[in-house]
């Protein structure tokens, strides 16, 4: 039953990754840049696209003033350094006619091989 369960959830999360247009994503990656997520004890830095080696989709919900987005990442910092898995909640909000992102809340980060 665990199974089952498991490959629901996957196919869910892969059925919405792929609805979500690769323009959205590659907006996703380039608001990104300059931005902070997390504190003292984890955190990271947002500073090239090359940083970003994959970046998908897990959830969005909008309404007329605000956009938030919960991202799964693989992140690296130099071709040298260790890589590693992060999930983050990233907020927009609409300041005129355009989207800002007001935060990015780190919610898990981890390093992987």
């Amino acid at each position: 039953m665990k199974i089952i369960t498991l490959l629901m959830t996957i196919l869910a999360v892969g059925s919405f990754a792929a609805a979500t247009p690769a323009s959205e994503i590659n907006r996703l990656k380039s608001d990104l840049i300059g931005q902070c997520m997390g504190g003292r004890e984890k955190c990271w830095k947002f500073q090239s696209l090359d940083q970003i080696k994959e970046l998908s989709v897990k959830n969005k919900t909008e309404d007329p003033q605000k956009r938030v987005y919960t991202i799964a990442l693989r992140l690296q910092g130099t071709k040298d350094s260790a890589k590693y898995g992060a999930e983050a909640r990233v907020e927009y909000v609409k300041t005129n006619l355009e989207w800002k992102i007001k935060q990015v809340g780190l919610l898990s980060l981890r390093k992987v091989e």
